[in-house]
């Protein structure tokens, strides 16, 4: 958890918490750690931006102060005929101040990342909580088709998922990717497509992110008339929508990878669409096409950005920088409205210091922030 804008260790009352997706090196599994930042005024942080121009980035940097004893999401409660090769990717939500609910996917079986899962979690997290708890996995939203025929478009449904509220609809939607899986020279996934569905129970509620969802169409795919130069063989692979306030429409950062070239010339990047609504139609933004929006100058590698709006108007993003696991790293954005993304105004934050259980101290992909109060945030 973050607490926002100026914090001093020796001032906290309660003990907050912020997960992230931690990698085990002894067993082919990985899991959801947590740890504790804290937001802090001035120029604290030794990897924060010094020169980024608005001044809002100031009271938005972060530091880490602590790190739960064990991991809440592991092998514990992964059963093993559901996720093998342990989770990836998610998206973390706050409902009714009750319930903390993690939407993921799951890598289920042989071949590795194509047979999966996505999977909806509930843990109980009030603000009297230290520590969410009671972890259960609720139910199996979608499961992929799992062979690697290069057919079928939902070979593989890792790892990319999204949760979002349509205020006009009344119902909770879900995004999530789709990829085709081939037996060649490439990475396996191939041609990701983001898939949209609604939730058949009405309301921000328990019962309606708990209900049944039912695909309702792609919203963003592989087109050649449409996409850019240097979207590549993997397709769209993620996709998280937020809104950028009321009558403003809603935005997201999509990524792609070229995995049709050899190693080291692959890159994770990432790029912008827009919609009116979360129906859509989403359109990839023409403002300097040739390239991917450049997130953060500390990381030219990204992957899965999953960008919270918060309370004072601003937006702040989390996600995997990669090249920079092994240090227990993740990436930090900030932004004053949600459009313009200074990648000066970025950091990479440290949280994997002192979480023994955590092999060699490498993370990955940060589920996203809840903004608890005014002042703190749960990072998952």
């Amino acid at each position: 958890i973050f607490s926002l804008f100026d914090c001093d260790k020796s001032s906290l009352t309660r003990a907050f918490v912020t997960a992230i997706v931690g990698m085990t090196f002894n067993a082919p599994r990985w899991a959801i750690a947590l740890c504790v930042v804290c937001v802090f005024g001035g120029s604290h942080s030794a990897s924060a931006a010094p020169t980024c121009a608005d001044p809002g980035w100031k009271s938005h940097q972060i530091s880490p102060l602590n790190v739960s004893p064990t991991s809440a999401i592991n092998a514990s409660n992964l059963p093993l005929n559901t996720s093998l090769y342990g989770v990836e990717g998610g998206h973390v939500v706050w409902v009714e101040e009750k319930w903390l609910y993690v939407a993921l996917a799951e890598f289920t079986s042989p071949p590795h990342f194509v047979p999966s899962n996505i999977a909806l979690w509930r843990a109980e997290f009030t603000q009297s909580d230290i520590w969410p708890k009671n972890w259960k996995r609720l139910k199996t939203l979608f499961q992929s088709g799992g062979v690697e025929d290069c057919k079928s478009l939902r070979a593989s449904l890792g790892s990319s998922v999204a949760i979002a509220f349509n205020e006009h609809a009344n119902r909770y939607e879900i995004f999530y990717v789709g990829f085709k899986s081939c037996n060649d020279s490439h990475f396996a996934n191939q041609y990701g497509r983001i898939f949209r569905s609604v939730s058949a129970v009405e309301g921000n509620s328990q019962a309606g992110i708990e209900g049944q969802y039912k695909d309702v169409g792609v919203v963003l795919q592989p087109d050649p008339d449409h996409q850019q130069p240097w979207e590549g063989l993997q397709g769209v692979d993620s996709m998280q929508p937020y809104s950028l306030g009321a009558g403003r429409g809603w935005a997201a950062f999509y990524g792609s990878c070229n995995t049709q070239d050899p190693q080291p010339e692959v890159r994770q990047v990432v790029g912008r669409a827009f919609a009116d609504s979360l129906e859509g139609p989403w359109i990839r933004a023409h403002l300097d096409h040739a390239h991917p929006t450049n997130l953060s100058y500390l990381s030219p590698k990204i992957e899965q950005p999953i960008v919270t709006p918060l309370r004072d108007g601003s937006f702040v993003a989390v996600f995997d920088a990669i090249g920079n696991e092994g240090a227990g790293v993740i990436g930090y954005a900030w932004s004053p409205d949600g459009r313009l993304w200074d990648p000066m105004c970025s950091q990479l934050v440290a949280v994997a210091d002192g979480a023994k259980w955590m092999q060699r101290g490498r993370t990955r992909t940060p589920q996203g922030l809840v903004q608890l109060d005014d002042k703190n945030l749960l990072l998952s």
